[in-house]
């Protein structure tokens, strides 16, 4: 998390000039980079349906705030409603298209993932980001969200007493610091090959401890039938 928070608000090069950004929480970037509102580099942003929508066996995901993890769609648990209902009783706001950024705006909030082009639709408590993409590549808005300073601000900023929620209007007016595009791409391909890495690391440690459990459990199998001589252990 910090690596991603250093890259989306310091850039890659270590030895760049920087510059204030304007905003106290978000300190200094890179003095190429822009400070602008969220919603300067969107097309859309909107949430998902309030109206019933019928419950299917099979048929298009519908998605809720529980269905969004931290970088990921969650199809698990997810409920399915009718091919009919998902093409006749909701609009394009509830229909996310491949690339579009999904974020929980109610419940556990600011979990950020992309659609990945599956037929899904969104309830309420998923606002829907779509940007402009010649303003903004995908990979570095999803990690921009999800890093910690910005993930701290939006909660900051979320309303409500008893239950919280990050209001989208709120949401589009907050500043951010961007790059040009090519250097979000690097940026994004940095944190990728990062991730990676981490990913088979994680996957290694994983092993090492499964095994060492199964050893653990054959030795003291081994003990209490005798095959192992304890009495001077």
């Amino acid at each position: 998390m910090a690596l991603i928070t250093h890259a989306v608000t310091k850039g890659l090069d270590p030895n760049v000039t920087m510059k204030d950004s304007g905003a106290k929480w978000l300190g200094i970037i890179p003095m190429s980079w822009q400070v602008v509102p969220l919603n300067q580099c969107l097309s859309t942003y909107t949430y998902g349906f309030t109206n019933p929508m019928p419950v299917a066996e099979q048929g298009p995901y519908m998605l809720t705030a529980l269905d969004i993890g931290d970088g990921n769609l969650l199809y698990e648990n997810a409920r399915h409603t009718t091919i009919e209902a998902y093409e006749g009783l909701l609009t394009d706001k509830s229909r996310p298209r491949e690339g579009d950024i999904l974020l929980t705006k109610d419940g556990t909030l600011g979990r950020v993932a992309v659609a990945d082009g599956s037929q899904v639709c969104i309830n309420q408590s998923i606002a829907l980001l779509r940007f402009n993409p010649s303003l903004i590549d995908t990979g570095f808005i999803q990690y921009l969200l999800r890093s910690a300073i910005y993930q701290n601000r939006m909660i900051l900023e979320a309303g409500g007493t008893a239950i919280k929620h990050i209001y989208i209007s709120r949401l589009a007016k907050m500043p951010i610091g961007l790059p040009s595009l090519t250097e979000q791409r690097h940026i994004a391909r940095h944190i990728n090959s990062f991730a990676a890495k981490i990913s088979i690391l994680t996957a290694r440690v994983a092993e090492a401890v499964a095994f060492l459990r199964e050893y653990r459990t054959a030795l003291i199998l081994a003990a209490v039938r005798g095959k192992i001589d304890v009495r001077n252990a």
